[in-house]
């Protein structure tokens, strides 16, 4: 059998038909082992295939390059390491190659990639040009769509269209490629009709529907229309519910949307499809454990560390960087691996250089920044701003400007890119640019929030109407008397961070950070509210705890806190938004010590307005908006007023100004308060060994400053939607709750009146719960089957459905319903209510099970 051509290879190359070039270039080698050549183009083909381990063992087999002088392996050669993203030697082996042939239109293309990956457009531009001057027709538009992409990063739209329209007169392999350009210039000309007359034309032509339609998406949300994308995306994965591809770029438009919990669910269809696919275990890790779901987390990245564990390279190193996002005390361990794996792996260096930030190792974390920013400048300059280590350069600002401005998933801007442009400038102190770009950044953030501040402020005078002195005063007695627990809590970025790290210095004080018990504890309420169905939430289900279930409650808290520090005094939860749970605290704990730190408004609103929480849910969304951020303060300042004036034990209240000012005056009256002797350890804070994930993770590691005291004033300019806001004060709550007052737990007692069969006294008890709450579902539940029991079975049907119409969830309501219907003699409505109440628990018992999976 002759020895196949390296022509007859790369032809197979051009095709995408990888294994079987791969498979002919073996047969080379069986014949010629040492043919430098041949091995160079193996490494190629199996660089093309993922399989970076082999590629790297072909580089071994070659050796030295120095004395190889043939253009077409120095060329192939150079692949390799463009493709194991290694370009520096990458670039240097073109040149020579071109050196000794200067007409080889593939290594001036090759060189042209490498070039575009380092940012060097004009030149890469000029290269494309040099080989499209030297490649034969039918291999000119792949040349002509990088042309395009490179003329467009320049803002030379006109010129990108037309390497585009060249592209597509050639055809050929590439049709897909010029549609994605030719619709990518449109958008760098705002050209939204015609981008999507083009995706149209590719469509009803029968060229690539799938990546047409992906377009579309990308086309729709870079307009902001991120819902209609979802819903064009939806529709073609009905059709096509086997392509991964569109499963992933599904659950990335759920992930800019904050819709987590259905990225997860994208992605655990994705696994259905490739269950032995690490990557996607590696994603799902990290995505669970970004958004607090630690069980999926842990579970997915211990999958994906067991299907590679016999593998290296760059899925073997995705797995590490999973398991680090999981595992916290192991994580700089696994990051480490990885990077071995993968030398300058960008997600393991700058998960590690995060790290190293949070641990207060500065100058190793900018190391890890700075070397990412050589190849991959956008994210290595944001985690440097993210350190405070700023670009002064303006054509780097101007090339993270640029990008920040193409469209994507994400929007018509990236607001991460935004927020860091935000910072620089403020750092050059050209503060009005530096207002206009987190303005921009906000405005972006914001279209994607569900934010409400009318529902806040609502969800704050309920907690004033729980939590009055008259309730607080009659429960006091079943609260735990420790004094273990200490909060430390306020404003976001009201100076928080810093008290927490002063009283970390003390021996006898355990810091804890952003724990969030009290979100633990809230939680199981919700959860047990729903399970009996009164159609509460916190806080108004408070009132309907038992002096059990407070003892409880404060135990749970309690015992989560000593497995910390056993020996501590002082445990702490530094979480600001505790703020608002101050009643749940004295509640649960009457002695509790609680420090509240204040600090000037507008220096608070300017803060949160430039840091991006990336928060597409849960209690940042205000931050976004300077008017939302004034209603926030107006709740806070209610609230604190209303804890002032109900409170037995009064909190301490610590102005974050002072605490700058005189530090060590500052930190002799926390320690006072919480009747502590007195420690020079307190004041060398920036020297803790201990991690730090807050907004403030920089600010801790430095010596005290001024710098941020009336930093508003250099923005007064730009606040008067803020200072409208901060004029007003909202009325504070009267508490006309004493009279009213239910016993604590008083629905549990009626539960008790039913279940010993005392039927009035459980009428009366459900009946003064209805009073005081028409909408308490579980209370007419259980007041239908007092009236079931009693015989009076119209009566229980109709409160049973009434409970039922407003909690339509629970299977043991349908359940009583079909025995009311059956004693009533209505036997299809009880036939009917029995299926009910089965399909809930399927529905109930499926969910679960999806859960257990993982």
């Amino acid at each position: 059998m002759p020895v196949p051509s390296h022509s007859n290879i790369r032809t197979l190359q051009e095709k995408g038909e990888l294994t079987e070039a791969v498979s002919l270039c073996r047969r080379v080698l069986l014949d010629r082992p040492s043919d430098n050549q041949t091995i160079a183009l193996l490494g190629v083909l199996y660089a093309q295939q993922e399989d970076y381990e082999q590629a790297l063992v072909c580089l071994e087999r070659i050796g030295p390059s120095e004395s190889i002088d043939n253009a077409e392996t120095l060329t192939d050669i150079a692949a390799i390491h463009l493709l194991l993203q290694d370009y520096p030697p990458a670039l240097a082996l073109l040149d020579r190659a071109i050196t000794l042939a200067p007409d080889y239109a593939l290594a001036q293309a090759r060189r042209g990639l490498v070039l575009m990956k380092q940012w060097q457009f004009a030149d890469a531009k000029v290269a494309f040009g040099s080989a499209l001057l030297k490649c034969p027709g039918n291999q000119q538009a792949a040349l002509h769509i990088n042309s395009a992409r490179c003329a467009l990063y320049l803002g030379e739209n006109e010129a990108a269209l037309t390497h585009v329209e060249q592209a597509r007169e050639l055809g050929g392999s590439q049709r897909e490629q010029w549609l994605s350009v030719a619709v990518d210039s449109h958008i760098a000309l705002n050209d939204w009709e015609n981008a999507e007359a083009a995706i149209y034309q590719a469509l009803e032509a029968g060229i690539a529907e799938l990546k047409a339609v992906k377009l579309l998406a990308l086309v729709l949300a870079a307009q902001d229309k991120q819902g209609q994308a979802a819903h064009r995306l939806r529709k073609a994965l009905k059709k096509y519910p086997d392509d991964l591809d569109l499963i992933l770029q599904l659950a990335a438009l759920a992930r800019v949307q904050g819709h987590h919990g259905e990225a997860m669910r994208y992605l655990q269809q994705a696994l259905k499809l490739e269950p032995e696919n690490a990557s996607l275990w590696a994603q799902l890790a990290q995505l669970g454990q970004r958004h607090f779901n630690e069980l999926t987390a842990q579970a997915a990245a211990e999958k994906a560390m067991a299907l590679t564990e016999q593998e290296t390279g760059l899925v073997r190193a995705e797995a590490l960087v999973a398991m680090a996002s999981v595992d916290e005390d192991q994580a700089e361990n696994y990051y480490r691996q990885a990077l071995a794996q993968v030398p300058g792996y960008v997600p393991a260096c700058l998960g590690l250089g995060h790290l190293m930030l949070q641990w207060g190792r500065i100058d190793e974390a900018v190391a890890l920044f700075e070397g990412v920013a050589t190849n991959h400048p956008v994210a290595g300059y944001g985690a440097l701003i993210n350190a405070r280590r700023f670009p002064e350069d303006p054509e780097i600002l101007a090339k993270i400007e640029k990008i920040a401005y193409l469209p994507s998933l994400q929007g018509s801007v990236s607001s991460s890119l935004l927020f860091d442009l935000a910072a620089a400038w403020e750092h050059l102190k050209d503060y009005p640019k530096a207002f206009a770009f987190v303005t921009e950044a906000n405005n972006a953030s914001r279209k994607l929030l569900p934010y409400r501040a009318c529902d806040h402020r609502k969800h704050c005078v309920v907690l004033r109407r729980t939590f009055t002195r008259s309730y607080l005063e009659s429960n006091k007695e079943y609260g735990n008397p420790s004094t273990l627990p200490t909060f430390v809590l306020g404003m976001p970025r009201s100076g928080t961070t810093l008290v927490e790290q002063i009283l970390g210095g003390h021996p006898e004080i355990y810091v804890a950070g952003e724990i969030a018990v009290l979100s633990k504890v809230i939680q199981s309420l919700n959860a047990w509210e729903r399970h009996i169905g009164s159609g509460k939430h916190y806080p108004e289900c408070v009132p309907d705890l038992t002096p059990e279930q407070i003892q409880f409650y404060a135990k749970e808290v309690l015992d989560e806190l000593r497995q910390y520090d056993p020996d501590a005094k002082h445990i702490v939860d530094k979480l600001p938004h505790n703020f608002e749970h101050i009643g749940l605290i004295r509640l649960l704990f009457p002695n509790a010590p609680i420090i509240h730190v204040q600090r000037e408004p507008r220096d608070v609103a300017i803060s949160n307005y430039f840091v991006d929480y990336q928060a597409k849910f849960g209690g940042m969304g205000f931050a976004y908006d300077l008017t939302d951020i004034g209603d926030q303060l107006l709740d806070h300042q209610a609230l604190m007023r209303h804890w002032d004036h109900v409170l037995d034990k009064p909190l301490l209240t610590i102005h974050y100004e002072n605490v700058v000012a005189d530090t060590k005056g500052a930190a002799r009256s926390i320690l006072s308060y919480l009747e502590l002797e007195w420690t020079d350890a307190v004041l060398a804070y920036q020297n803790l060994e201990r991690a730090v994930k807050t907004a403030s993770v920089w600010q801790v590691r430095q010596p005290i400053y001024q710098t941020s005291k009336e930093k508003w004033r250099c923005y007064e300019a730009f606040l008067q939607p803020l200072e409208e806001v901060l004029a007003k004060q909202l009325p504070d709550e009267a508490d006309n709750s004493a009279g009213n007052l239910l016993p604590a737990g008083y629905f549990f007692h009626g539960m008790e009146h039913l279940k010993d069969n005392n039927l009035t006294q459980a009428e009366g008890v459900f009946t003064k719960i209805l009073q005081q709450n028409p909408n308490h579902a579980a209370a007419m539940h259980m007041l239908g089957m007092v009236r079931y029991r009693q015989g009076q079975l119209r009566l229980a049907e109709e409160w049973v459905n009434l409970a039922i119409k407003n909690q339509p969830n629970h299977a043991a309501w349908y359940n009583n319903l079909s025995a009311i219907y059956r004693d009533l003699g209505l036997n299809p409505e009880a036939l009917a209510a029995g299926q009910q109440a089965q399909k809930i628990k399927t529905r109930i018992k499926e969910v679960s099970g999806n859960e257990n999976k993982l």
